[in-house]
């Protein structure tokens, strides 16, 4: 941390080698690394979720929730930027055209390239500091619908595979991919993306079909 002004955490511990986990990286990484940059002098800016909370149904928001009341009660000068669903994660983890669940739920999905400019504003306006950002898409799908307009994006013609929520609920307690399906499936994810606006003034949230054809080239 010598000479580090800013700190920015965008880490996740929603899956990936070693067996991270959200309360391993989101919580407590999260905790070390606001730690270190309070000793060190520097801001934060923390990249957390819209709709965190500490009795939420999904892991990766009760995680984040609890490092964000850590940066709160601390003494280092912080902003939170929360975001919906990451669209480019999603078109990413979709290889294959398939739906978890129903797919009848709505679901706010944002594009990384938002995200990254409210995250940039951020850093850059340290009068945002004390002050939480929320940012979304503007519009608000079902994963049927996301998934069709995924499909248009790729040309990809093979007909939707949905896996039963049934059995997303079996898969649930040694899957924290197949939970968060069911969670997805069920609860409001849905945003209004006036709030983003006000968040950011002049922020022209990227709809779509827009990120889904420019993730895909």
């Amino acid at each position: 941390m010598a000479g580090v002004s800013t700190v920015v955490s965008a880490v996740q511990g929603f899956e990936g080698p070693g067996g991270v986990s959200p309360a391993s990286v989101d919580n407590r990484g999260n905790v070390h690394l606001c730690d270190a940059a309070a000793a060190a002098g520097a801001d934060v800016v923390l990249v957390s979720v819209v709709g965190a909370s500490a009795n939420h149904p999904m892991e990766l928001h009760r995680a984040k929730f609890a490092a964000e009341q850590h940066l709160r009660a601390g003494t280092t000068p912080w902003t939170i930027v929360r975001a919906t669903a990451f669209l480019e994660m999603w078109a990413d983890i979709l290889t294959k055209p398939m739906v978890f669940g129903r797919g009848e739920n709505p679901i706010n999905f944002v594009s990384v390239q938002d995200v990254a400019a409210v995250v940039t504003q951020a850093v850059l306006d340290r009068g945002l500091r004390g002050q939480t950002l929320e940012v979304g898409g503007p519009d608000n799908l079902t994963f049927n619908e996301f998934v069709a307009q995924l499909k248009a994006a790729r040309g990809d013609t093979r007909a939707v595979r949905h896996i039963p929520r049934a059995v997303l609920r079996v898969m649930a307690p040694l899957s924290r991919r197949a939970a968060a399906a069911v969670a997805m499936d069920t609860i409001d994810l849905t945003f209004d993306a006036s709030r983003s606006a006000a968040a950011v003034a002049g922020l022209q949230p990227t709809n779509v079909r827009t990120a889904l054809r420019s993730a895909v080239a």
